[in-house]
């Protein structure tokens, strides 16, 4: 019984320490990833101005307000949410083999492209509206987007983690 206990905490240490480790090492890639593919969803819908500053910034030039720079700064970006799923399904059963891999990858998919959505809109809101409208989308609408996207995700990889139901006996 306590080799088990030992065994099962040094599995939580590891994905605790996992976690910060692959924060530190994945985030400015993610972030500029994020960059890119964001300016570039808004420059796919028509949306030209806003321009990547390399290596993580957008520089918005609003309608009607003086240009500005947005910053994708590690908190915006959805590597936290992306490392925690993964130490989340690290914790999975070992037994799941691929299920899991594939369960992680269409999770880490679903909060990517949600990210970069929140960002995208988050840069059209502040080419449409100027500076303060960004940062209130940001701080509240994004807010909720970065819940849902995360929730779904994990959702998701529950989903195709668990068995499939014998739809004989519903």
């Amino acid at each position: 019984m306590r080799r088990r206990r030992h065994a099962a905490l040094a599995r939580v240490a590891a994905v605790v320490i996992g976690t910060i480790a692959g924060f530190a090492a994945l985030q400015l890639f993610v972030r500029q990833f994020e960059t890119y593919a964001a300016t570039a969803a808004v420059h796919a819908l028509g949306v030209t101005r806003a321009h990547v500053i390399p290596p993580t910034s957008i520089q918005v030039f609003p309608h009607d307000a003086a240009p500005f720079r947005a910053v994708i700064t590690p908190s915006c970006s959805s590597v936290a949410s992306i490392v925690a799923l993964a130490c989340l399904a690290m914790l999975a059963p070992r037994h799941l083999g691929m299920r899991r891999v594939t369960s992680l990858l269409l999770a880490a998919s679903v909060v990517m492209a949600g990210n970069v959505l929140r960002i995208a809109s988050a840069i059209g809101v502040g080419v449409l509206a100027g500076r303060s409208s960004l940062v209130l989308f940001h701080d509240w609408v994004g807010s909720a987007f970065t819940f849902a996207y995360t929730l779904g995700g994990f959702v998701l990889m529950l989903f195709f983690q668990l068995p499939e139901v014998d739809r004989a006996r519903s």
